[in-house]
């Protein structure tokens, strides 16, 4: 320690912090440094009064404040303690550096931090299209706001329709700007005034309006087939038509006709001069009818987005059942000029046995037909390949009714139709019934007419239109096809799988002849297919092993028309199969509405249906559960709000094909087929399913989420 001299060292230790600075350090003499408590400043808004304080703590106070670099917002000022205030004037994001020095002695402590100060745009609500309110549905919806300071709160402030109120619209406008709610009507377009404010009580208000309208609103195009017990045997007759509703519970205007062997037989464009509806949350409800057949009521399963299936429920005529379906018609969808059809159709000939067939046809501006082919089978009376001829005359823009006039092979027969723009399969099309009275030896049949879309104005069909791989997954068609063997239906519900050259790669299906079930284990085959003429897209198909060969008229790629050359004269259609491959348990869940679609027979039992699927908890493991609510008619009688709970297992992988068993997870109730779907675990309202029941007279139902 000798000639050790302590003040000389840190009076050179004073003097370098005197010029070099000792920032946020701790000075020999000093008791902390210098420590800035937060380095970040609440956002401001031009117009409102601004006020922060940078906060430090440590050293000795007084601490005195600047600014090093950068700059505040224009508008605002900081003090020498650090207090930052005034009325930014102008939006956007500023930086600068802030430095403080404390009042210790000899050395002063300081510190230096950056600041990032946001300055928003004055508050203001931004105009706003809040989705349409669907009357008996569960309601979203958000009013957002464009600058100013959170946090917000909104509030209703004008509201002379009672959008916000329960003896109104029945919605609330909660304090996050979040709109919920299960509206109830009128229907309309109706206004108010909402109000934010912010942080600093700034406000800002906006005229807003949210559309209400009803499950069941505006033009519809309809299809129906029902079955008169009254005096055994059954008879049958076929309806087509179109109905306007007006959302608040009215069936306001419509027009049909029938046909049938029954009492009424052939009436043509009769008025619907009027009717009701009430639709639940479930989306099951009941409609009324009237007109000069009289008044009927049916039970409906409505999808605001796709094709309504209904059913007659009426007390008043417990021997008559049937379904049916409603099509949301746009008038101005379809023109029948220049147009290109394929069509398919089902029915009665004159002494009641089954009649079916399918075909094609171009018209021209006038809409007269210029070519068409079509095959038929009446009860196995078969003809194949015979020209179409004839003309389509100009659609009711009120009702989007029309007639036809055509001549397949021999037989003119005559049809009233109607505009749709949903359909089954895609694109717009008509429903349509025949009118010729089954007394002169005419059939009486339903038919469905579906523009060809890829081929439309004459562009020509391939092998290529069935392919497997299109869109890059490996899927095919799925086949949806009635039938009748001796006196009982005959269902079928399967897969195509085609490799766009001429072969057929798997043809497996579910078959269900008057209670003899059939899987894909059974009916499992291959062969070839060809489409004879690329302008009629008419596909000649060969099944190995198969004695009567279907015929297949194209509508679009994987998509068309099947008549049968069988006894049982075999009918319906196929539409691809669009789903992510592997398909899992996660493919389908949630609300599906559908119901019973083309009943074959009397004996069928005619239903709507309310069902909810829902995985397994954890997803994807173990059975998933589902549960039906329906409305029934049928041999039976009336049944309504009736409960079905089962289960059902992780589906094909390749096919979709999903057993439903009953609770007790034994006995197969139905089998179901994916006909599309999006991702798994992204059920939306692209997912269709169809199911084959098992029962003695078996049926078809479409379910739609």
């Amino acid at each position: 320690m000798k000639g050790f001299k302590p003040f000389p060292i840190f009076a050179l230790a004073v003097l370098l912090c005197t010029m070099i600075g000792c920032g946020g350090g701790v000075p020999a003499n000093g008791p902390a440094a210098l420590v800035f408590r937060s380095t970040s400043l609440q956002d401001g808004a031009v117009t409102e009064p601004y006020l922060e304080v940078i906060v430090v703590s440590g050293g000795v106070l007084p601490y005195t404040y600047t600014i090093t670099s950068g700059s505040l917002p224009p508008g605002l000022t900081m003090d020498s303690v650090g207090k930052v205030s005034g009325t930014p004037t102008t939006a956007g994001s500023y930086s600068f550096a802030v430095k403080v020095v404390d009042s210790q002695k000899p050395v002063q402590a300081y510190n230096t931090s950056s600041f990032t100060l946001v300055i928003n745009p004055q508050l203001s609500i931004p105009p706003t299209n809040l989705p349409t309110a669907t009357i008996g549905n569960v309601y979203a919806g958000t009013v957002t706001e464009s600058g100013g300071v959170k946090p917000f709160t909104f509030t209703v402030i004008d509201d002379p329709s009672l959008v916000f109120s329960s003896s109104g619209h029945n919605l609330t406008l909660n304090s996050d700007g979040t709109i919920t709610g299960t509206p109830t009507g009128p229907v309309g377009t109706f206004n108010f005034t909402v109000q934010v404010s912010d942080k600093s009580a700034a406000v800002a208000t906006a005229s807003m309006n949210i559309t209400f309208i009803g499950k069941l609103q505006g033009n519809y195009a309809f299809s129906f087939t029902g079955y008169d017990n009254s005096s055994p045997p059954a008879k049958s007759y076929f309806m087509a038509g179109s109905l306007v509703a007006d959302g608040n519970g009215n069936i306001t205007s419509g027009v049909l006709d029938r046909n049938g062997n029954d009492s009424t037989g052939l009436m043509t464009d009769v008025a619907i001069t009027g009717g009701t509806y009430s639709i639940g949350t479930n989306n099951l409800g009941t409609m009324t009818l009237t007109s000069a057949l009289g008044t009927f009521q049916y039970n409906v399963a409505v999808s605001t987005f796709a094709d309504s299936p209904f059913i007659l429920a009426d007390p008043a005529f417990p021997n008559q059942w049937g379904s049916g379906v409603l099509k949301k018609q746009v008038l101005s969808s379809l023109t029948l000029t220049l147009s290109n059809f394929a069509f398919g159709f089902s029915g009665i000939d004159a002494g009641g046995d089954r009649d079916a067939g399918a075909g094609y046809f171009l018209t021209d501006v006038n809409g007269n037909l210029t070519s068409g082919m079509a095959d038929t089978n009446d009860n196995g009376s078969l003809q194949s390949k015979v020209p179409v001829t004839g003309s389509l005359s100009v659609v009711d823009s009120t009702t989007g009714r029309g007639t036809a006039s055509l001549t397949i092979g021999s037989s003119t027969v005559n049809y009233a139709f109607y505009v749709a723009s949903l359909s089954v399969l895609n694109g717009s099309g008509l429903v349509a019934v025949q009118i010729d009275p089954l007394s002169g030896g005419a059939t009486a049949t339903l038919a469905t007419l579906l523009q060809r879309g890829a081929a439309g104005g004459g562009a020509l069909f391939t092998n290529k239109y069935l392919n497997a791989a299109r869109g890059g997954n490996p899927n095919g068609a799925v086949f949806e096809l009635n039938a009748i063997t001796g006196s009982a239906p005959d269902i079928s519900l399967g897969l195509g799988n085609f490799d766009g050259g001429g072969y057929i790669l798997s043809y497996t299906y579910d078959e269900n002849s008057g209670g003899t079930l059939t899987t894909p284990s059974q009916n499992n085959y291959t062969g070839t297919y060809n489409v004879d003429d690329p302008t009629s897209g008419r596909v000649s198909v060969h099944l190995n092993d198969v004695t009567n060969q279907p015929v297949w008229y194209l509508v679009n790629f994987n998509t068309g028309f099947v008549v049968g050359t069988d006894p049982s004269v075999t009918a319906g259609l196929f539409e691809p199969q669009t789903i992510t491959q592997p398909i899992t348990i996660l493919s389908f869940f949630g609300n599906f509405y559908g119901g019973t679609i083309s009943p074959v027979l009397s004996s069928v039992t005619n239903q709507v249906d309310w069902a909810l699927a829902t995985p397994p908890p954890p997803p994807g493991s173990g059975n998933a559960t589902y549960v039906d609510t329906f409305d029934s008619n049928g041999p039976a009688g009336l049944l309504t709000n009736q409960t079905f709970k089962g289960v059902y297992a992780a589906p094909d992988s390749g096919t979709g094909r999903t057993p439903i068993l009953d609770s007790t997870g034994q006995n197969t109730v139905d089998i179901l087929y994916v006909v599309s779907a999006s991702a798994a675990g992204a059920t939306g309202n692209q997912t269709k399913v169809v199911l084959l029941n098992t029962d003695t007279n078996p049926r078809l139902s479409v379910l739609v989420h």
